[in-house]
């Protein structure tokens, strides 16, 4: 790795945290210059735009994501697996950041530009999420195909019923002041795929 790509993944390091903080659309090339101590040039040689800069970060995330989540969570089980999934899911970001307080910087991004319908970010962020939900929904049909859930309910419902249940977590655990949120959600999720499974049908 040359001095070029170091400087650009540091840029993307301290984008991502800052992102998890406090939103993708307040990181712009001016933020992050006086996070790296780099001057705006320095950024800017990196990245077209501040949307280019905001997409790359979204795409380093992903490859966290990758890393830190689906790659750990793989189980030969496919109910373990997916069990596994939601439980490295819970809270990524703040086992990843720990010296941080943050949140999903996905969902973040979501919420910051669902309307502005003219923004490559938000294209992005939709294209992003579906491939998130696509990935889950093929969990599902795993379990499916390996007769550990029921085939009469869809996959994409359970699936959607899960991404929704770590939406809600996502949010509740930094609105609301339950004790131990994590081990709630993790059991919501296995009673959730308990009314699914084949020897409960």
């Amino acid at each position: 790795m040359n001095k070029g790509e170091r400087t650009r993944l540091a840029i993307l390091k301290q984008s991502i945290i800052y992102s998890s903080q406090y939103g993708l659309a307040d990181i712009t090339i001016g933020t992050i210059s006086k996070l790296c101590n780099l001057s705006r040039t320095g950024v800017i040689s990196h990245f077209d735009n501040k949307e280019d800069m905001q997409i790359a970060t979204l795409e380093y995330g992903e490859e966290l994501f990758r890393d830190r989540v689906l790659k750990p969570a793989w189980r030969e089980d496919p109910l373990e697996h997916l069990i596994a999934l939601l439980d490295y899911w819970t809270d990524w970001t703040s086992e990843l950041f720990k010296e941080h307080q943050v949140s999903c910087p996905f969902l973040k991004a979501v919420v910051e530009f669902q309307n502005r319908p003219t923004s490559e970010v938000r294209t992005f962020t939709i294209a992003q999420q579906k491939r998130l939900m696509d990935y889950l929904t093929h969990r599902v049909q795993r379990c499916v195909e390996q007769n550990r859930i029921t085939s009469e309910v869809e996959s994409i419902a359970i699936a959607y019923e899960l991404y929704s249940l770590y939406v809600g977590h996502a949010i509740t655990q930094h609105t609301t002041k339950i004790v131990a949120s994590e081990q709630l959600f993790k059991k919501s999720v296995v009673r959730l795929l308990q009314q699914y499974q084949m020897n409960n049908v």
